[in-house]
């Protein structure tokens, strides 16, 4: 059904009615269970009437006063002192406003993408979290609060974001992110101290989505992404106007756990008679939401292929194949549906579907693969050698399979946008006239993140920041080494503290698609330990995972990012960082390599050093022999007589990290080179 002028008049009529009669409102990150700093001023602000005073009251014994201003806007700062509670917050007006089982205590913000928001509950199949299953029936700690900001992409600040605080219980436990968890429960176990955490992250995001637009302004590589981006802005509400003059697809309020009995009224679109000789085509498998592809997209989206069996095959039950495919989907041969998973969160879950003998048959037959993506990245995505048919059985006879990689014909049916679902004609191809946008908006597009999920907060007072993103930044290492230092300072001034802590993870090894040189991201982030204050990395070089970019060890990271903080703020002395390179030093045929953090002694995991490389006059690299010599290690090659350069672990994917320090923790990758070499490489999360 279309929205009709007197719901939107009715709308409108309501909000003047309620602005009109404002009393006390507070944005949503005050609320019942929530954390605030110890020891500080802590900012708070809201809305009432213009000119209402307004009263503060924490039951800990402090108090202040504000008054809101001819918008109705006001702000105050109520002191607190050290860590305790339950304490009551009272606000007193013309209506009174009281927040409960407030804690006092410390307060982190969690952000970043996929390895930061992955909850503890995981994403099935391939996705998780080592340890969970205790951790799920057992967690409660009233001491450890959270709150996770709803994912918001916008072109221009919000005022408020929506979620609400919550202690972690058995209950609760399953949608804290993981890391944050574990970071929260490491520092908690160690001091007593209760800690918030507040949760702004989302899976796929770049860091550019992260910064205001007059930060990245500072950077020569956005000015031209800048230009675009505001030449965007009415074209993309020209796209927004034209996607809601459709109609509406109903759902229930479970449409994210299944969409089985939604009406899409497209099923014309596996039949063998429907004509899509008018449909473009995309080469399978991919993310569909890359720029050369569909671009930025989240929605119903049809693929269709026609596919030649052996005629031994006719008769025989087979199975097709089509890899994991994010989100979901029900798949059609010769119009009759074979199989479907209906299930959000199963993205990364390859799909095998039985074709009952006899619904093949010699000569042509039609796959039409109808996909549902509810949000990031979509398509089917997974590896060329995944999508094929087989007889049942064969799986593993390369040689009994007719794979069907490759070109499909596609056509997107239905567009999600603010939750809401539109249909386009799939008879009309109506998609086909969507307007083109150069910028879309996305949790990619600049600032798009920070304005949605962050504005709103600030400046909300936090002792710190964990972070843990760079696998959408992966080839472009050299900016990220300028851009990442631009996000810790805009976020500094938003938050009005330019001593806070930022704590960062160093992605893991994984064997990224793309030819992308994710080592230049991790040599990218070694390096902006030494350009920004006040920060510390974790090195994860030892638990990358070849199957997929998310390590299951996430209490591994989670404890790593806290011992920054336990040796920084909270006075228990630590080893914070594995080796980190520092220096190097030219001795005859051999270069001897000189670190920061190495408490305990350099560590040969294992008994000896792997992963080391060195190079020749001509900048060559070779595999070198490297042995610890003290507090030094010495790398050289017999092939090599006048050495330049060494590397260690540069490379995608590692198996083993062997280079610790006596604390056990290991050692960043590095190139002793000084210039990262960029390569502009689209990834998707």
């Amino acid at each position: 059904m279309f929205k009709s002028s007197h719901t939107l008049l009715l709308a409108a009529t309501m909000l003047l009615a309620t602005a009109a009669s404002a009393t006390i409102r507070l944005p949503h990150i005050f609320g019942n269970h929530m954390m605030l700093q110890q020891n500080s001023p802590c900012p708070i602000w809201g809305w009432a009437s213009p000119g209402e005073k307004i009263t503060i009251k924490g039951s800990w014994g402090a108090e202040t006063r504000t008054e809101a201003d001819a918008n109705g806007k006001w702000n105050a700062r109520i002191t607190t002192y050290k860590y305790g509670g339950p304490h009551k917050l009272t606000l007193t007006g013309e209506n009174t406003v009281v927040i409960d089982d407030v804690l006092i205590g410390e307060v982190w913000l969690a952000s970043g993408q996929s390895n930061m928001e992955i909850p503890m509950m995981g994403w099935a199949p391939q996705d998780t979290i080592a340890g969970a299953a205790s951790i799920l029936q057992t967690a409660q700690n009233d001491k450890i609060r959270f709150i996770n900001i709803k994912q918001s992409a916008v072109f221009e600040p919000k005022d408020d974001t929506e979620g609400s605080w919550a202690a972690i219980s058995t209950r609760s436990v399953a949608g804290c992110s993981a890391v944050a968890y574990f970071y929260a429960e490491k520092i908690f176990q160690e001091t007593g101290i209760p800690i918030g955490i507040i949760n702004a992250s989302w899976a796929g995001c770049n860091a550019e989505s992260w910064v205001d637009i007059e930060y990245l302004k500072a950077l020569p590589e956005y000015r031209d992404k800048i230009e675009e981006y505001k030449t965007s802005l009415p074209l993309q509400l020209n796209l927004r106007n034209w996607i809601k003059n459709h109609r509406i697809v109903e759902y229930g309020p479970d449409w994210q756990t299944h969409f089985s009995a939604m009406k899409f009224n497209d099923e014309d679109c596996a039949k063998l008679s429907y004509d899509d000789s008018k449909w473009q085509t995309m080469r399978l498998p991919c993310y569909f939401d890359n720029p050369e592809n569909i671009g930025n997209y989240d929605g119903v989206v049809w693929f269709r292929r026609k596919v030649t069996i052996p005629d031994a095959w006719l008769g025989k039950k087979l199975i097709l194949s089509l890899g994991p495919v994010d989100d979901m989907d029900a798949a059609y041969i010769n119009g009759e549906k074979v199989g479907e998973t209906m299930v959000s969160g199963l993205w990364n879950m390859e799909r095998k579907y039985p074709i009952q003998p006899g619904l093949m048959r010699s000569g042509e037959n039609l796959i039409a693969v109808r996909m549902f993506d509810n949000g990031n990245g979509g398509g089917i995505c997974g590896r060329a050698d995944l999508m094929k048919i087989y007889p049942e059985g064969e799986e593993e006879n390369k040689d009994e399979a007719v794979y069907i990689a490759g070109f499909w014909k596609y056509l997107p049916t239905c567009e999600l946008l603010d939750e809401v679902l539109y249909q386009f004609d799939h008879k009309k191809l109506e998609y086909y006239d969507r307007p083109k946008v150069d910028v879309t908006l996305s949790n990619k597009t600049l600032a798009a993140n920070y304005y949605g999920m962050l504005k709103p907060i600030m400046p909300y007072k936090v002792a710190g920041v964990i972070w843990y993103q760079g696998e959408t930044n992966i080839g472009r290492g050299e900016e990220y080494a300028k851009l990442l230092p631009t996000l810790v300072q805009c976020w500094r001034d938003g938050f009005r503290d330019q001593s806070m802590k930022f704590y960062y993870c160093q992605i893991a090894p994984y064997e990224f698609g793309y030819a992308s040189p994710s080592y230049e991201i991790r040599e990218a982030q070694r390096r902006c330990m030494y350009t920004i204050h006040d920060a510390g990395m974790a090195t994860l070089l030892d638990i990358g995972r070849k199957e997929t970019m998310h390590p299951t060890q996430k209490k591994e990271v989670g404890e790593r990012l806290a011992l920054w903080a336990l040796n920084d703020l909270y006075g228990k002395k630590c080893e914070t960082s594995g080796p980190i390179f520092k220096s190097m030093t030219l001795n005859g045929n051999s270069i001897e390599l000189s670190f920061d953090h190495t408490e305990g002694g350099l560590v040969a995991k294992g008994g000896r050093l792997s992963g080391f490389e060195i190079a020749d006059a001509r900048g060559n690299f070779i595999p070198a022999d490297a042995t610890i010599s003290g507090d030094k290690v010495v790398v050289s090659s017999p092939e090599v007589s006048k050495p330049k350069n060494v590397r260690y672990c540069w490379k995608n994917y590692i198996r083993t990290a062997s280079l610790f320090n006596g604390a056990g923790l290991p050692a960043s990758s590095f190139t002793t080179e000084k210039r990262i070499t960029p390569k502009k490489v689209v990834f998707t999360d």
